[in-house]
């Protein structure tokens, strides 16, 4: 969705502001939108992994050599693919770099773009903590229904954001999937990235609750909207938020048997 954003904003500008054709804007929106899917996806990926969870240093420092690698890298894509537009083809085309000021200016609106898909990067992985509820009974209320409700802290993990400690609710985990030594924990309204490995994640979680689908991804029982065959004995694991997660065959059977 961002990246058809990114392409239709790069096509009208073009548009109005050099009032060229709308094959001629179209071309050009495309030329643009491409660096930034690629290789803005690859510095995304990288923040969520190496730097979001670093030192102050560590993501200033890092911060500033993706931002120059992305800009100085989607002005070279761009400027081939302006030359294989231009010539309409891709084996033989000549490249036209751009005047001075016009390569300072794209370089500027590179960095630009890099700052904000680095600010959505540390957005999909925060979460406002709530204000604990008071610890005092109001009148009326019998302390002893209290005293045996279950502890908050029993239900909650914590994960690291940066340098803050915040709380997350397991019976909000919709999934969680494995990459590497990471596992991305899925909310209804975030994804949170924990340097944890899946095997290590799933020895935490209530196996009532909780499935190990695939060798990559767990479900959570109450999260599952529906599920379906996939055919070769697998399965397709419908969630709430809309995420599909396909099951192998060991997850599949395991999720067979819950059926009544």
């Amino acid at each position: 969705m961002a990246i058809v954003i990114v392409f239709v904003a790069y096509s009208v500008t073009l548009y109005v502001a050099r009032a060229s054709g709308v094959g001629e804007a179209l071309l050009g929106g495309l030329a643009n939108a491409v660096p930034v899917a690629l290789f803005g996806g690859l510095a995304r990926r990288l923040i969520l992994r190496r730097l979001i969870h670093g030192s102050g240093l560590r993501q200033v420092l890092g911060h500033i050599g993706l931002c120059a690698a992305f800009s100085v890298l989607a002005l070279w894509m761009l400027t081939i693919l302006l030359g294989m537009m231009n010539d309409l083809s891709m084996v033989s085309f000549r490249v036209t770099p751009f005047p001075t000021r016009a390569s300072a200016w794209q370089l500027l609106e590179n960095a630009t773009i890099y700052g904000l898909i680095a600010m959505l990067a540390y957005l999909q992985t925060w979460r406002p903590v709530k204000a604990p509820a008071s610890t005092h009974p109001a009148s009326g209320t019998d302390t002893s229904e209290l005293l045996s409700s279950p502890s908050d802290e029993t239900t909650r993990h914590f994960i690291r954001l940066g340098e803050d400690i915040l709380p997350i609710d397991l019976d909000r985990i919709v999934c969680i999937t494995g990459a590497d030594d990471y596992t991305e924990v899925t909310t209804p309204d975030q994804t949170h990235l924990v340097k944890m490995t899946l095997t290590e994640f799933s020895r935490t979680l209530d196996p009532g609750k909780f499935l190990r689908v695939h060798r990559s991804a767990i479900v959570n029982l109450h999260r599952v909207a529906r599920a379906e065959s996939a055919g070769g004995g697998r399965m397709l694991v419908h969630m709430t938020t809309g995420q599909t997660i396909k099951a192998s065959r060991a997850g599949s059977q395991l999720l067979r048997t819950r059926i009544l």
